[in-house]
């Protein structure tokens, strides 16, 4: 494949990944977040299994990182709980933008906080200029996108459940960074395995089964969050990495604050106010400079 065309699938991707956030919202209306969790992670988990079987991708994963796959996918599983209850109270595309940026600015503060706990001069020296002002960015699109019109708000539900949202994701990759040694999709497989597992307890109530019999609405939003978005989109993104690079795929990550804006404009009619766009502008750029424009000096 020419890398123009891998370009085009990793903007489409992008865009696929933003698509889930109004999609899931929609989702949040037929039924409770825990049965809404369930039923992604098991279609996600038949569509990954699938996908791997049909690129013949092996299943076995080394028994010393089970561990920290199993880690993963408890948190992954908690995540994807408290995203739907997210979504109940606040807009998709302003949530979307909010843990998009604070995601890298926790997995930095992580790295940070293991320098000090190190205390690794090394390390010390790897912390540049580039990821200290997207730090800067990072915080100050935070305060453009948090509600702080009162303390009410800011101790509020979106502000604490999206904030928790960023919180977890990041607490995750420090256990998928741990988890080396085998495909990336098949240690994904498992984790959504695991998470699958942690919520079936939900078969034994009468409410999961309802929501099957729902209307075409939902299952056409249910494919763009399994297929769409997470099995294809991540896939592209995974394939893009193997073929381009860690710094060139990842500088498509940019895209993501603001195809969430998009896809929440055309498919949930939410208008973004002005603080929500400067605070997109400024999370694209604090991505930027924390992902991307330090790796390229390295």
């Amino acid at each position: 494949m020419k890398d123009r065309y891998l370009y085009i699938l990793l903007i489409i991707a992008m865009f696929l990944w933003g698509s889930s956030w109004p999609t899931s919202k929609i989702l949040t209306t037929y039924t409770s977040p825990a049965v809404i969790t369930f039923w992604r992670f098991l279609f996600v988990f038949l569509g990954s299994f699938s996908m791997l079987y049909f690129l013949k991708i092996p299943l076995k994963i080394p028994l010393q990182i089970f561990k920290w796959v199993f880690c993963a996918g408890i948190l992954n599983g908690l995540y994807t709980f408290v995203f739907f209850i997210a979504l109940r109270y606040g807009e998709a595309g302003k949530g979307g933008v909010l843990v998009t940026t604070m995601i890298p600015i926790f997995s930095y503060i992580f790295f940070m906080l293991s320098i000090v706990l190190r205390k690794n001069e090394k390390l010390i020296q790897r912390v540049g200029k580039s990821e200290i002002l997207g730090l800067i960015l990072g915080l100050a699109s935070g305060l453009c996108l948090l509600n702080l019109g009162s303390l009410d708000e800011i101790f509020g539900k979106f502000n604490t459940l999206f904030l928790l949202c960023a919180l977890i994701w990041a607490s995750i990759t420090l256990f998928t960074h741990k988890a080396k040694g085998t495909h990336p999709l098949t240690i994904n497989l498992y984790i959504n395995l695991i998470s699958t597992l942690m919520f079936s307890w939900v078969l034994f109530l009468d409410e999961p089964f309802k929501v099957l019999t729902s209307d075409a609405k939902f299952w056409i939003n249910m494919f763009v969050v399994v297929i769409l978005s997470t099995i294809i989109g991540t896939s592209i993104y995974y394939y893009a990495i193997h073929r381009l690079g860690g710094v060139k795929a990842n500088s498509f990550v940019l895209i993501t604050p603001a195809s969430a804006l998009i896809c929440s404009f055309f498919i949930l009619d939410e208008v973004p106010t002005v603080l929500t766009l400067i605070g997109c502008i400024l999370a694209i750029f604090a991505i930027y400079f924390i992902n991307i424009h330090s790796k390229k000096k390295s």
